[in-house]
């Protein structure tokens, strides 16, 4: 029996992941949380603190990082920040139940690597995650490519 094409599992893979990552985020207080959302609470958890900076890291527009900064800001998990270098710019930051998700988000996301753990072993899931990583960096100029969140 011929396997299933490389793209068509990856897909699944992140489907599947994807979607039990978010009924354990609902389940732990975080029911409004998309993968977009998740994305850009890592962003700005990393310091990409502006819909600017937002949007070069995630591969969007200006405008889609600004809408999604916004739909942060009304649930709670970001709140306005002063720039004091330049009174222009508004910079973002997470707020309390912004920095929990992350950590929520960071645990399940655990939890789910050892589930795989489970199914194979350890080594293999290290494995896939170089080999990936590789992948996508030299498919990519020795860079990771801005995650451009389609859904």
């Amino acid at each position: 029996m011929e396997g299933l094409p490389l793209v068509r599992l990856l897909s699944m893979a992140l489907r599947t992941s994807l979607e039990q990552l978010h009924e354990k985020l609902a389940a732990a207080g975080y029911p409004e949380l998309r993968p977009t959302h998740g994305y850009a609470l890592n962003a700005v958890a990393r310091g990409e603190a502006t819909a600017s900076e937002l949007a070069v890291g995630l591969g969007i527009t200006k405008q889609g990082a600004a809408k999604v900064l916004q739909q942060l800001l009304d649930d709670g998990y970001v709140e306005q920040a002063v720039d004091p270098h330049d009174s222009r710019s508004r910079p973002v930051r997470l707020t309390r139940r912004g920095r929990a998700a992350v950590r929520a988000s960071v645990r399940i996301q655990s939890e789910m690597q050892h589930r795989w753990e489970q199914h194979v072993s350890a080594a293999d899931v290290e494995t896939l995650v170089t080999t990936l990583e590789r992948v996508v960096r030299a498919e990519n100029g020795g860079e990771l490519p801005p995650v451009r969140p389609g859904w």
